[in-house]
């Protein structure tokens, strides 16, 4: 049943509802985005196999395998070379680009086929990053992703962004990503974190296909226009005590959470893949995230669930999904006890979310609050 949303009600554990049409904000057909091209590389002419080489001026066209590259120089452009299983380390360099180039069959424990830490001004433009146990790790450094393809990087995320970073990435193809598609990541608290992340289609994530975790005190994100299809879990997440996150989550196409399909399995993963939450969007222990002009069509389980989310804003999305549209809960016990990253008794409480002018196109419940929760209807 279609069910136009105006709230102007604050509410512990129900709600009251006045109908009101607005106009469709929120994509009704994906964003139409261009594939960035899958190529492939003559074999090069120089080959270097089976040592630890210092990468110090600009090169082209050059094989290395089973290689360990430590890129020593500043200024420095990368362009039509392939990298087999071997390494590339950036350690506080300034301007180096990669372009037009393949990192494929690392498949090492932990080990990220191009790992930028602590540098300025990277490039990442039409690269192949496949078959790789983690893909890109970009820690505490400035970066843009852009035009390159990331396919079966399935051992610990494709494109991993840590403490401190600042990065675009725009126009990138993600496939059979495990666990994620993209980690980002803000432990330290950074204030100069942020990213943007838009114009991207990725396809058939193991579990949530964009996840930050940990994403504390940071400067104004955005996951924006992309394309997300056919996701183990859900599409987006924030969660892991991300305080102050600061993140706006709008335009996108979400389609197809929570599905179950043919994941690759290889004995060094990390974990095993297992069926987990389905909803279109989750917000967990986290605050300071709006979440705007979504559509989320085929969700396996809730639209967007908010669980012990404070300064949550959700307006103009449209949502149809197999469970509720919204659900807005209390903290989990469980989170004051897990592993990695448990909450804090201080921080564990109800949920505080405004919503607005959101369309139900279909749903077992159109919006669900628990006793310890409160949802404003503005």
């Amino acid at each position: 049943m279609l069910s136009f949303f105006s709230v102007f009600l604050v509410l512990a554990s129900g709600c009251s509802i006045a109908s009101d049409r607005t106009p469709l904000l929120f994509p009704t057909v994906p964003p139409d985005i261009d594939m960035p091209e899958k190529f492939t590389l003559s074999v090069p002419d120089v080959q270097i196999k089976d040592q630890r080489y210092s990468l110090e001026s600009s090169l082209e066209g050059y094989l290395f395998e089973n290689t360990e590259v430590v890129v020593n120089g500043d200024d420095i452009e990368i362009r039509n070379t392939m990298f087999v299983n071997s390494q590339v380390f950036v350690n506080n360099r300034n301007n180096v680009s990669f372009r037009n180039s393949i990192y494929t069959g690392l498949n090492a424990y932990e080990q990220t086929a191009l790992m930028v830490y602590q540098s300025e001004n990277i490039s990442v433009v039409n690269c192949q990053f496949t078959d790789n146990y983690i893909g890109l790790g970009i820690h505490d450094s400035k970066a843009e992703v852009t035009g390159s393809r990331f396919e079966n990087n399935n051992g610990h995320n494709a494109l991993v962004i840590g403490e401190g970073s600042s990065v675009f990435v725009a126009g990138n193809y993600f496939y059979g990503s495990f666990p994620h598609a993209i980690l980002i990541m803000n432990r330290e608290a950074s204030p100069d974190a942020f990213v943007e992340i838009t114009r991207n289609i990725i396809e058939y994530t193991g579990q949530d296909a964009i996840d930050f975790e940990d994403y504390r005190n940071a400067s104004h994100s955005l996951v924006t226009s992309n394309v997300i299809r056919n996701t183990g879990w859900s599409a987006i997440i924030v969660e892991y005590n991300s305080w102050e996150a600061d993140i706006t989550i709008s335009d996108n196409w979400i389609e197809g959470t929570g599905i179950d399909w043919t994941l690759p399995v290889h004995a060094l993963q990390p974990e095993k893949y297992q069926q987990g939450w389905g909803h279109g969007i989750l917000i967990e222990d986290s605050s300071l995230v709006s979440i705007e002009r979504n559509r989320i069509t085929l969700a396996g389980q809730n639209g967007i669930e908010i669980r012990n989310g404070r300064e949550v804003e959700l307006k103009n999305n449209g949502i149809d999904c197999t469970q509720v549209a919204v659900a807005i809960y209390e903290y989990q016990i469980s989170s004051l006890s897990r592993p990695f990253s448990p909450l804090l008794q201080e921080n564990a409480g109800g949920s505080r979310v405004v919503a607005r002018d959101n369309i139900i196109y279909e749903a077992s419940q159109d919006y669900e609050v628990d006793e310890e929760s409160e949802l404003v209807l503005d």
